[in-house]
Order: C-alpha cells, then sequence, then structure tokens
C-alpha cells in the first residue's frame, strides 16, 4: 500500500524543522535563561540532544503569525523588527538574540507571543520566561545605546485561536525590567552552584534545578531534548496541592465516571461475546445484526 499523501506531509514537515539551525545548535539565549535551569544547566555541559519525531506546530504557528505582526507593526507604527541584541549580564554572562519589536522613539520594546487563548495570562500574569526575556532584551538594547535608561519593555499576547481579536499587553516599566535581570543572575548562581556538587559526583542536586515537569517535557509542543535525562526511571507526584472545593468535587467527579465507565466496558465485552452469532429482533423492538465479524450493532427499530 502507497504512503498517504497526509504521512508524507507530515515527515516532510518533521524533517524540515530538524534541519533548521536553531533544532539542530542549542544555544543559551534571552529566551532559554528564565525557563527550566536544568535545561541551562544541561547545554552548558554539553549534554547529550534527544531527538524529536513531532513537528512543533505550535511554535511554527506562533512564528508565522509573529512574523506578520511584525510586518505590520513596521508598515504602519514605525517600528525596527528583528533586532539583533547581545546583553552583558551584572555576572559577565554575554547572550545574544533577536528582537520582535523596537521603538526607539517611544523608548519602548515589544515582543510578539501567541497562545490559545488568553484567560490564562490575564488570569496568572505573564510568565517568568517572558519576563526575563524582554527584560535581556531591553537591557541589551539600552546598553548599545538604542534606547536609554528607563526603557520599557510590553508583551504583546495574541490569541492564535482567533477567538480574542483584542491585543493583551503587559508593559514591564524600568525597575521590573531590573529586577528581572537580578532574578535570572541568582537563577545562573543555582546552576554553577549544582553544577560544582555535581562535579563532586553529587548527582542528586541536578534535581533540584528541574522547574518543569513530565507532562510539559514530554509534550509534544515541548519536547525538551533533555527530557529522559531529568525523568527516564524516575517517579514523579505533583507537589501541588489542590484546595478548591469545586476543583476537587470535578476529580471526584471524573474519577467516579472513569471507574464506572471501565467497569461499563468490561460487562459490554462479556455480553457483546455472549451475542456472537446471534442476528434478529427482539419483541421489544432492538436489531442484532453483526456487520463485521467484529462489529456489533443493537439499536432500536420501528
Amino acid at each position: 500500500m502507497s504512503v498517504m499523501l497526509g504521512e508524507e506531509l507530515h515527515q516532510a514537515l518533521v524533517e524540515h524543522e530538524a534541519a533548521r539551525p536553531r533544532s539542530r545548535q542549542l544555544s543559551l539565549g534571552p529566551s532559554e535563561l528564565g525557563g527550566c535551569r536544568e535545561y541551562v544547566r544541561n547545554v552548558m555541559v554539553g549534554s547529550a540532544v534527544q531527538g524529536n519525531s513531532e513537528w512543533p506546530t505550535a511554535a511554527v504557528v506562533g512564528t508565522l503569525v509573529g512574523e506578520h505582526v511584525e510586518q505590520v507593526a513596521q508598515e504602519m507604527l514605525g517600528a525596527v523588527t528583528q533586532v539583533p541584541v547581545t546583553t552583558t549580564l551584572p555576572n559577565g554572562l554575554v547572550v545574544s538574540g533577536t528582537a520582535d519589536l523596537v521603538f526607539p522613539e517611544r523608548n519602548a520594546l515589544g515582543d510578539v507571543k501567541t497562545k490559545v487563548g488568553l484567560s490564562d495570562v490575564r488570569k496568572a500574569g505573564p510568565s517568568l520566561e517572558n519576563c526575563i526575556q524582554v527584560s535581556i532584551y531591553t537591557l541589551g538594547l539600552v546598553q548599545a545605546g538604542v534606547l536609554s535608561e528607563g526603557a520599557t519593555a510590553s508583551l504583546l499576547y495574541i490569541d492564535r485561536s482567533g477567538v480574542e481579536q483584542s491585543v493583551y499587553e503587559v508593559t514591564l516599566e524600568w525597575e521590573r525590567i531590573e529586577y528581572f535581570i537580578g532574578v535570572v543572575v541568582d537563577r545562573l548562581n543555582d546552576v554553577i552552584d549544582a553544577q560544582a556538587h555535581i562535579d563532586a559526583g553529587e548527582v542528586e542536586f541536578a534535581r533540584a534545578l528541574r522547574d518543569k515537569t513530565p507532562p510539559f517535557c514530554y509534550s509534544p509542543r515541548v519536547m525538551c531534548p533533555f527530557r529522559d535525562l531529568c525523568w527516564k526511571g524516575s517517579e514523579w507526584v505533583p507537589n501541588e496541592t489542590i484546595e478548591d472545593a469545586d476543583t476537587v468535587a470535578v476529580v471526584e467527579q471524573f474519577v467516579a465516571v472513569r471507574d464506572a465507565y471501565n467497569s461499563a466496558a468490561a460487562v459490554r465485552a462479556e455480553l457483546r461475546e455472549k451475542l456472537r452469532g446471534v442476528s434478529g429482533r427482539t419483541p421489544s423492538g432492538y436489531s442484532v445484526n453483526w456487520a463485521t465479524e467484529n462489529t456489533l450493532y443493537v439499536t432500536k427499530v420501528a
């Protein structure tokens, strides 16, 4: 049987993404330093990278939407787009990246983020990764003289599902930018300190740097290249306590429905076997019909 076009297209998309330079060579830039500290450590020490057979659809769509937004902002708002930025952090580490939108006349930076729905970010605020990323960009642009001290950074969230039409903006003032620069330096110190212990044979220190959970690391949109190094063979149970009464009730209801479903499925399979070879109608009007050797239909008929 020939391979279906959809399968060929999916494989082509996976191979195309894997061949991109950023997929083949890992580096630490502003977007990584606010993420998982164990990821940062693995990149620093050159740990072996694990392959990925998934096409990162969400990231690709986000990139395409971002490129469109940048083009519009450049043409209609006078933004400078895709600005290379090199930042020297207070601890001497130099990191480079590319800023989405720069508005020199406003003394401001803009960074486009896409999400499926904006309710989470409206409720919980921007992630640490996002805040650190734009803070590093802004500091670097000030160091380069593109922006001046006192600059602001705006995270511009767009709903890529298309349900919400407005752009949700979170702006960091200069004082918050300085705060997040301090946070990233502290996080890097954590990594350096843990690595010193690991070099001394105390490998358990790597566990303290794991800032994400297996559902996140193994999700198709992430597929962390170090996922098995962290979690293969490990037991993981969430540490958070669910205290909201309504949420607890939903969990209990889910368990009850799941158990009832599993029990009903077992009974259904047993009864199905008892009807194997039976065909006809019951006095109450049910039709029993085996469409194929393993496909049974029991339906109500007039």
